[in-house]
């Protein structure tokens, strides 16, 4: 209800986290979460069919495969994901990754512009929501943050 609700209220997009996938393990991971969450997908994809469907499976990226399976349009994928692996896996899918924040923190603006490029060189910047692997905890340096929305507007395929 509460995810219908906000495509009610003007939602474009919605984005289903499972935060805490890293804490079960991967059969019971697919055994108890990914029924639910493809119950989700399904009623939502009935409720809005033209409403693009994300998902983010915080360390379980093995079920990636199941939640597309089940209506997921775009996987957000964590730092327990080899890059150039997700990306030959599914091709054609949308892909949001996976960026290390802490580099925002510890970076410098040529260690961030040189880990971006290195993400967008293995996942390609077609079918990508630039993004990070985790949340932001208020210690990221506003010019670093700059520095990786930057480097992700000039990046160019050679």
């Amino acid at each position: 209800e509460y995810l219908s609700l906000q495509v009610e209220a003007g939602a474009q997009v919605l984005q289903v986290f499972e935060a805490m996938g890293d804490k079960i393990s991967p059969a019971g991971f697919e055994a108890h979460a990914v029924p639910h969450m493809a119950a989700i997908a399904k009623e939502l994809r009935a409720r809005h069919p033209d409403v693009p469907l994300m998902v983010f499976p915080r360390g379980a990226a093995h079920a990636l495969p199941s939640l597309q399976m089940a209506g997921y349009e775009c996987l957000a994928i964590d730092n327990t994901v080899d890059l150039t692996t997700a990306r030959d896996q599914f091709p054609g899918v949308c892909l949001q990754g996976s960026f290390d924040p802490a580099l925002l923190v510890t970076g410098t603006p040529e260690s961030v512009k040189q880990a971006t490029n290195e993400m967008l060189d293995k996942l390609g910047p077609q079918l990508l929501i630039a993004n990070l692997f985790e949340g932001l905890s208020g210690k990221e340096k506003p010019e670093l943050v700059a520095a990786f929305v930057d480097a992700v507007h000039a990046y160019k395929v050679d």
